[in-house]
Parts: C-alpha cells; sequence; structure tokens
C-alpha cells in the first residue's frame, strides 16, 4: 500500500511540476503579446538617387526589408529535377459547395461600418516623424519651370494643411528649389520619414469589428 501511494505521490509532483511548467509558459507568452501590443512598430521610408528602400522594426531599431531596384543576385545554377510519374490516383469525391447568406442592407451597413472604425483606428494610431524632403521643380525651360514651381507651391500646402487634421505630421524639413539647370539637374531629390504605429489600438477595434461581424453573421456571406 505504501509502495502505490509513493506512486501517487510520484505521478502527482510530476504533473504538479508539468502545470507549473505550463502556467509560466503561458505568463510569459501573454507578456510577450502585450509588450508587442504596447511597443511602438516603426518604418523608415526613403527615396533618394533613384533607389527606394524601406526599413522596419520595433522600438526604433530598423533593419532593412525591401529595395527597389532590388540588388542583382550572382546566379545559381539551377539542377534538374526528374518528374516521377505518378500510378492511377482515386477520384476524389466531390462535396457540395456550401451555400453562402445573403448580402441584405442591414450586412452592408454592418462592413461599411466596421470599415470606418478600423480605418480610423488606423489612421489615428500613425505618427510621420522625420519627414525630410528636398525637391527640385524642372521645366523645359526656366520660365516652365517657375511656372510649375508656382502651380506646386499653391498645391501642396494647402493639401498638408488638409492632411494634418487627420494625421500626424512632423516635418525636419520641406523645400522645394526651383532647378534651372539645363543640362543636368542641380537639386538631389530626397524623400525620407518615419511611420510609426501602436498596435493595440488597432487589434482591439479588430476585435470589436470582427465581433460585430460574427453577431450580425456578416461571415456567412463570404465564406
Amino acid at each position: 500500500m505504501s509502495v502505490l501511494w509513493s506512486v501517487l505521490a510520484g505521478i502527482g509532483m510530476v504533473l504538479l511540476f508539468l502545470l507549473k511548467g505550463v502556467g509560466i509558459l503561458l505568463l510569459v507568452v501573454l507578456v510577450l503579446g502585450l509588450l508587442l501590443m504596447f511597443c511602438p512598430f516603426c518604418a523608415d521610408v526613403q527615396w533618394a538617387e533613384g533607389i527606394f528602400q524601406v526599413k522596419a522594426g520595433a522600438l526604433g531599431i530598423t533593419f532593412p526589408v525591401f529595395r527597389y531596384p532590388a540588388p542583382e543576385k550572382p546566379e545559381k545554377k539551377k539542377k534538374e529535377k526528374k518528374k516521377k510519374t505518378s500510378g492511377g490516383q482515386k477520384p476524389k469525391k466531390e462535396t457540395p459547395p456550401r451555400q453562402k447568406a445573403k448580402l441584405t442592407l442591414q450586412i452592408l451597413c454592418t462592413i461599411l461600418k466596421g470599415a470606418g472604425k478600423l480605418t480610423r483606428a488606423i489612421i489615428g494610431s500613425l505618427r510621420f516623424t522625420r519627414i525630410d524632403v528636398v525637391l527640385g521643380v524642372r521645366g523645359e525651360d526656366p520660365a516652365e519651370a517657375a511656372r510649375s514651381y508656382g502651380r506646386l507651391n499653391a498645391w501642396l500646402y494647402p493639401t498638408l494643411g488638409f492632411l494634418d487634421r487627420f494625421l500626424y505630421l512632423d516635418f525636419e524639413q520641406l523645400r522645394l528649389l526651383p532647378d534651372f539647370g539645363s543640362a543636368e539637374p542641380t537639386v538631389k531629390d530626397h524623400v525620407s520619414f518615419r511611420v510609426t504605429a501602436r498596435a493595440y489600438a488597432i487589434v482591439f477595434t479588430l476585435l470589436r469589428v470582427l465581433y460585430a461581424f460574427w453577431r450580425e453573421k456578416v461571415l456567412d456571406v463570404f465564406i
């Protein structure tokens, strides 16, 4: 009898240890998830000398993720693979397609409301900082360049004033320069900025929208 109790006690200790390990693992995953939701994600966008590149990361640390045109890579010799001839395959049973729900006016209104909420959450969480813009305004001749410069200034600043109502914009430099050089451009164009966003506002809004879609059976229209 004492041997049985010893075995059961050993099994209980092992189960308790496993439960503690699973609990600690779940706690670590939860903490990491919360940190990811509340830490600021950022992306550095730059265009200069005909090269467009994007660096992305978090907590102000970014790594290259995209570049156009892409740097040339050395060609690798492709190995020819022999195709295996497959034997006779059994015909698959065709299942009847699932009937989707009909799109009603109420479902359409729910979709539009959800899209509006999600769009506002995304726009509200974005911050555009370190904006550095230097562009040369050119034309076929100096007179045309001057006219283009005037038209661009008349269009640009009212547009920025309108966007500033909805987006956070922080400029380090914004310069439009008339470039009267006939042979070669005298102004080196470049555009760069950083986009920062916090995921928690977008995730919370997305969950609310998905719950509204599930309650109104919106997903049955597409699935």
